[in-house]
């Protein structure tokens, strides 16, 4: 018995669509596989304030390549030389990519051999596991020298994932609050809302007078929009607190912020099909 020839044509014309779609799926794979490739490592932008008179420390975040291309191994501040980065390359994973960090420890007694005036970081200087290190852009690091006066005493602090936020203290001395501000505000006026209350009640007006022990609590709210570069902006702020003594002096005090960073997998598919040029 012989096989018909057009049943044998009929299966190698079935069989050469089968390779066909096969071959055009691994292709497709494989330029997929590509595109989201980041070509090297991308730091986030950073808006910083440091303490040189404290033990502040920096942390930087940067994306990279799970698999293939360069990998982060060392950063360098010119402007801060004494500073030693511990890397830590797979804090969070993705699908393609890893969100590194980068944390810099900041030593008193390293900081008190530097000349005491304020400083402005906006590049670091990035070692790679292969090719000349580099610099890039990393945001705005601000160090100062402040010393803090001790007006206020924490009762409680609160943050969630959910970007909101509290911040409970109370005063140590008769004073008058005359003015509260947050460091960036000109970036995160429309991403932060912060609200003050007074013994449960809303403070809406200043200047505010103060007993010893009467009690202040701070609101906050992060309202960071996902579709946005802001969404790939790391941020570590004060809320700024002026007050007046009984004697007259203007002195300053001020209060952690806390920020959640959070990129969800099509946030970081943006970002690589980018370029990791976000503007």
């Amino acid at each position: 018995m012989h096989t018909k020839p057009k049943l044998r044509l009929g299966n190698k014309l079935l069989w050469s669509i089968v390779l066909l779609l096969m071959t055009a799926s691994w292709v497709g794979n494989v330029w997929y596989y590509q595109s989201m490739q980041l070509e090297k490592p991308v730091f986030l932008k950073h808006y910083m304030i440091l303490n040189g008179n404290q033990s502040d420390w920096i942390e930087l975040t940067y994306l990279e390549n799970k698999k293939e291309g360069r990998k982060v191994t060392g950063i360098q501040l010119e402007e801060l030389p004494m500073l030693r980065f511990q890397i830590d390359p797979h804090p969070n994973s993705y699908r393609h990519q890893v969100l590194g960090k980068a944390y810099g420890e900041w030593r008193t007694e390293e900081a008190g051999q530097m000349v005491k005036a304020p400083v402005k970081i906006k590049e670091a200087t990035v070692y790679y596991n292969e090719g000349q290190p580099e610099k890039v852009p990393i945001g705005e690091i601000n160090v100062v020298w402040e010393k803090r006066e001790g007006l206020m005493e924490t009762s409680s602090s609160r943050g969630s994932s959910d970007g909101t936020g509290q911040y409970s203290v109370t005063v140590k001395q008769p004073l008058t609050l005359e003015q509260v501000d947050y460091n960036f505000s000109d970036r995160l006026s429309t991403m932060f809302e912060l609200s003050m209350a007074e013994r449960d009640e809303p403070i809406s007006q200043l200047p505010i007078r103060l007993a010893a022990g009467d009690p202040l609590t701070f609101n906050y709210k992060w309202t960071i929009p996902e579709e946005a570069p802001a969404a790939f902006e790391v941020y570590k702020a004060y809320i700024l607190l002026t007050f007046k003594t009984e004697d007259g002096r203007m002195v300053y005090d001020r209060i952690p912020i806390n920020f959640n960073l959070y990129l969800s997998e099509k946030q970081i598919k943006w970002m690589v099909r980018s370029g990791g040029e976000l503007s």
